[in-house]
């Protein structure tokens, strides 16, 4: 008589209950770590392997969360401070906030591309540059050109537009960088920007995640009636997108046909600030249609 099959633990699928707590605790990894790249806090989570762990590619649809969440404390601190500062000190201090949030990541990124982009030299020279921590010239004048243009940008909103286009732009720019993530080539065969090139379907859960909060914020912001913030948001968010892409179009001309790290915080800044810049002419132009 033959005995019957041993009990396998390995081969018995796990509870439904398990399974569910396990799809959380990974969601909920993916979520600190796409903040812990994006943010100066210190949470200490790494990825499942180094480098290049499926981790970091898996993050990206949380970006746009982190990017969201940015402006609100934002959007916050301004409202805190409002009793003490003036507009024009809260808008100074509405700059600075989310570089020292970021620990001026993007910002960074956007400096070395200046040094690296600009200019006459070949693909090797403007690699190299990129890798080099010192900055040129040309990252000086950029670097003071974005906050200077950021500044203006901000000091054009209306009040009750300020708020939901300070939350908007870092929502946007974070979902822009994944848009360059995803559809241009990594210029490097090695780099930390490989670590994003991981996880499958990355773009189309940014895409939701970007679309769900872009959602709210048009049901619930309070500026103008619907209609009016649905035209903002959407206007606004494709104008962002639309930037990106076009920035990362040149830089990969430039790069030799892909693109790097710095260039994708390069696209987050540029967003940043062309929907600051627009929101009062398309805001105006809603106002119109409507």
């Amino acid at each position: 008589m033959s005995q019957p099959p041993a009990f396998d633990a390995e081969q018995e699928p796990a509870p439904p209950a398990v399974e569910a707590r396990g799809a959380s605790s990974r969601r909920r990894r993916w979520f600190l770590l796409a903040a812990q790249f994006l943010t100066i806090i210190p949470l200490r989570v790494r990825s499942e392997s180094e480098p290049g762990g499926p981790d970091m590619g898996r993050a990206l649809p949380w970006f746009p969360l982190i990017g969201a969440l940015l402006g609100v404390g934002v959007v916050a601190l301004n409202w805190a401070l409002t009793p003490v500062f003036s507009r024009t000190v809260r808008d100074v201090i509405a700059i600075a906030a989310p570089l020292l949030a970021t620990g001026m990541l993007h910002f960074d990124g956007f400096v070395d591309c200046c040094d690296a982009l600009l200019g006459t030299r070949t693909v090797a020279r403007r690699l190299e540059i990129l890798r080099d921590s010192r900055v040129g010239a040309f990252g000086v004048g950029g670097g003071v050109v974005l906050l200077l243009a950021r500044f203006a940008a901000l000091e054009s909103l209306a009040p009750g537009l300020w708020a939901l286009a300070v939350i908007i732009a870092p929502l946007a720019g974070r979902w822009a960088m994944v848009w360059v993530i995803t559809l241009f080539r990594y210029a490097r065969a090695q780099g930390a920007g490989l670590s994003f090139h991981s996880g499958p379907g990355r773009l189309a859960f940014t895409c939701a995640m970007a679309l769900l909060l872009l959602g709210a914020l048009a049901v619930f912001a309070p500026w103008g009636a619907l209609v009016q913030r649905l035209i903002l948001v959407v206007a606004l968010a494709c104008a962002g997108v639309s930037a990106a892409l076009l920035w990362a179009l040149w830089a990969s001309r430039r790069l030799g046909g892909g693109v790097t790290g710095d260039v994708y915080g390069a696209a987050n800044e540029l967003v940043e600030v062309v929907i600051l810049a627009l929101a009062p002419a398309i805001a105006q132009l809603a106002l119109a249609i409507t």
